[in-house]
């Protein structure tokens, strides 16, 4: 069983340095493919000097379609076997060996072909990430867009077994490699937010709901991009949002 992680770079070379977390993942059984979205020469220095794999072209592309490149560079070049798994993993996620070891054995165990665990937002694992949630409606996006309510978080304090969710978190999601492709990976539409939504929506569509495993943990520096009134992150939420409930509706009402 080998594990196939995917991180889009897009100007993180210098914060994936100062981590260091992916040097430390690297082993026999675990692959690490970096996509530079951007001409950032730090990270480009930073898998040389790891020998980290780095996909170095088809820049400024999107969140899914980055990961849909090397996802498609790991079927061209690994052959991985159905056994396998491809992670999504942002660059700000810090997560030792053997908690992802474990983690992915059991996801194994438990035949689960989409999983996420327990993140935090801070080194003392007190402060949670709202990485899991239930699927959003239209009145879930105007609070949040107006009042910065959001009613979709789930509190993760009250989980403490493995539990069935609607979405999580496109920071951390871990794949079978059988079910990324029987689900088309990432909707390419989707440039920013909301394609983690998408994908956990169309996985449920064919019975394979999120698996979220409260008992491992890892920790996401998440710094949050100002999606402030008619600012171009404003706008890209807008569009992807109404893109997913757009396609939501279609499938409730068929």
């Amino acid at each position: 069983m080998k594990i196939f992680i995917s991180v889009v770079s897009h100007n993180h070379g210098k914060l994936i340095e100062k981590l260091d977390t992916l040097s430390n993942l690297v082993s026999k059984d675990i692959i690490i493919i970096v996509k530079n979205n951007t001409h950032d020469k730090t990270i480009e220095k930073y898998c040389k000097n790891k020998e980290i794999i780095l996909i170095n072209d088809n820049y400024y592309k999107g969140f899914g379609e980055n990961n849909n490149i090397v996802y498609k560079y790991v079927i061209e070049n690994f052959k991985p076997n159905n056994d396998d798994f491809f992670l999504v993993l942002n660059p700000d996620v810090k997560i030792d060996l053997d908690t992802l070891n474990k983690f992915t054995f059991e996801c194994y165990k438990n035949s689960s072909k989409l999983s996420t665990l327990n993140l935090f937002t801070d080194e003392n694992l007190k402060i949670h990430d709202n990485n899991i949630r239930k699927y959003p409606q239209f009145t879930t996006f105007l609070k949040s867009f107006l009042f910065k309510k959001n009613d979709s978080i789930l509190n993760k304090s009250k989980i403490n077994k493995i539990c069935k969710v609607d979405w999580a978190a496109g920071s951390f999601l871990l794949f079978s490699i059988e079910h990324y492709k029987k689900i088309g990976g990432f909707n390419p539409d989707y440039f920013m937010y909301c394609e983690d939504i998408d994908i956990c929506y169309r996985s449920s569509l064919i019975n394979e709901r999120v698996n979220y495993y409260p008992h491992f943990s890892a920790i996401h520096l998440a710094k949050h991009q100002n999606k402030k009134l008619f600012s171009k992150h404003f706008f890209w939420h807008i569009k992807s949002a109404f893109l997913f409930l757009r396609y939501k509706n279609k499938h409730t009402n068929e």
